[in-house]
């Protein structure tokens, strides 16, 4: 299959017009008429990934988080990421990342799935995009939790539901809990906004010292399920979604977990 096929699928089902206007999704390393034989869907681009990709001989890597954020002014080996590029380039495999699009086209159904949440009342924070395509659309969502339970507990399902070995907790273990709002990856700039919903938990990642203990004085509980944690839906939903549409498209995976460890 042409690179720019797949490029028009991924466009289709995930408009980059979705994207917060910081971002930056799309294709972004490679030759849009190379013929695609095996995709890799990962979360991050690192190194291991790279070499990864030359040891499956992958031909596009399709990443959550874009290789690319800001404006690169020259290419050679003295830098970590430029590096990285040269090495894509050099064995000729194109890299799309996809981030703040997916969050609102496809995040908060997979994570609703994930802890089946049923009454989803709408995003945490609507898009900023103009555009019709986003439309009603946005960051995170905000649900009832069925059956009243302690914050405590509910960590424990969310640690079964995304397979974490942990997750942190701001507030009493014992609050409990009706109504929560989630932002997958980093929520640490969304306290209020999750707040405002009248959720009395906060589920997502990335929460400092201090934000926690705002939330707190807020009225309202944080699980911290990490960066990782909550946003590694995106592989296999992705995965599935490219073998579902091209059946005879070679689609792996590669899945490196939190990047940090507890001890």
């Amino acid at each position: 299959m042409n690179c720019r096929e797949l490029i028009t699928f991924l466009e289709t089902e995930v408009p980059l017009e979705t994207a917060e206007g910081w971002d930056n999704p799309g294709f972004l390393v490679g030759d849009k008429d190379k013929e695609i034989k095996k995709v890799l869907v990962v979360l991050d681009i690192t190194n291991e990934v790279v070499d990864y990709a030359i040891d499956q001989k992958a031909d596009f890597i399709l990443a959550h988080h874009p290789i690319i954020f800001s404006k690169i002014n020259k290419c050679t080996s003295d830098d970590f990421l430029q590096k990285k590029l040269l090495k894509l380039i050099r064995h000729d495999i194109c890299a799309y990342g996809m981030h703040t699009c997916y969050d609102v086209c496809r995040m908060g159904d997979q994570v609703a799935d994930r802890l089946n949440l049923k009454e989803i009342q709408g995003p945490v924070e609507l898009s900023k995009s103009h555009n019709e395509k986003a439309f009603g659309k946005g960051i995170g969502i905000v649900a009832k939790i069925e059956d009243e339970i302690s914050v405590g507990e509910y960590a424990k399902k969310v640690k079964e539901a995304f397979s974490l070995e942990n997750v942190m907790v701001f507030g009493n273990l014992d609050t409990k809990i009706s109504k929560l709002a989630v932002v997958p990856g980093s929520g640490r700039s969304m306290i209020s906004e999750a707040k405002s919903t009248g959720a009395d938990v906060f589920l997502t990642g990335d929460i400092g010292h201090h934000e926690g203990l705002d939330a707190v004085d807020m009225g309202m509980c944080v699980i911290d399920a990490g960066h990782y944690g909550l946003e590694q839906v995106f592989i296999d939903d992705m995965k599935d979604l490219i073998r579902t549409h091209f059946s005879d498209m070679n689609v792996i995976t590669y899945k490196a977990g939190n990047p940090y460890k507890v001890v």
